[in-house]
């Protein structure tokens, strides 16, 4: 079984079937960097793959991802170049060649939904916890509220990219977000059987129905994503963004004043 092993992550090639798992388990598999790079690495070879048909997408340890590296944005370390490559692993992602399933357990936070939303379908654990919570942090959840939008409309995901509030599974499957809710036991066994069931339909015709179904709501990612980069670079010196990382550097520093 070919495997691709990142810092990271890693990416696991069986036969027409592929496994990307998020492998920063000792951080809810926060993106940082690395992690950020990593996907890019990752979603290119799938990309090359020519076998693959269906990826899984998990994440080990207790989360699927819980969204960006809070030291790494507290640091100020998140600049237009970490938000441009993010982005352009998530779009890879949407746009492998391939049919995708989030199996999400734990925290799907922030830069995990997004990964979720590039996905073609989403499966949930009953102990999933969900949102998008970017502006509370002073910044644009890349072009994860155009997907949203698109997945559930606009309304719905106003309320959810607005506020920024956590949501249940349950909740998510309500909204269409998310297509199964599962005991956290079947959820890999779940994750495989919907796999093997695509597996066992033409696979041309997956193909060309997800390409349809996409290109019905294209709306010039190009156009959106050079959108995004000036509303990010605008939010990026933000006193409010500001204000925040100032409030995340004191909330890490505390525990360290505390034991003194």
């Amino acid at each position: 079984m070919p495997t691709l092993e990142l810092e990271t992550m890693r990416c696991e090639l069986d036969g027409h079937l592929a496994r990307l798992r998020f492998n920063r388990p000792e951080a809810l598999n926060a993106a940082n960097w690395a992690w950020v790079q990593d996907l890019v690495s990752a979603t290119d070879y799938l990309a090359q793959s020519t076998e693959t048909r269906v990826v899984i997408v998990s994440g080990e340890g207790r989360a699927f991802c819980s969204g960006l590296d809070t030291k790494e944005l507290a640091k100020g370390n998140l600049t237009i170049d970490w938000f441009e490559t993010w982005e352009r692993g998530v779009i890879a992602l949407a746009n492998l060649k391939a049919i995708s399933i989030a199996s999400i357990h734990g925290y799907c936070l922030g830069g995990g939904l997004q990964v979720a939303l590039a996905c073609d379908l989403r499966i949930a654990a009953t102990n999933a916890v969900l949102s998008i919570p970017a502006v509370r942090e002073g910044v644009v959840a890349a072009l994860g509220p155009m997907r949203l939008a698109r997945l559930i409309g606009a309304g719905p995901a106003k309320q959810l990219c607005l506020l920024g509030h956590r949501f249940t599974p349950e909740e998510g499957y309500a909204l269409r977000i998310i297509n199964e809710v599962v005991d956290p036991a079947q959820l890999d066994e779940r994750a495989l059987a919907i796999a093997h069931e695509l597996l066992d339909i033409p696979f041309t015709a997956l193909l060309h129905t997800k390409e349809q179904i996409d290109a019905a709501f294209e709306l010039d990612t190009t156009t959106q994503m050079a959108a995004f980069i000036v509303a990010q670079e605008d939010c990026l010196r933000s006193p409010e963004h500001a204000r925040v990382m100032e409030e995340y550097r004191a909330m890490q520093t505390r525990p360290s004043q505390e034991k003194a």
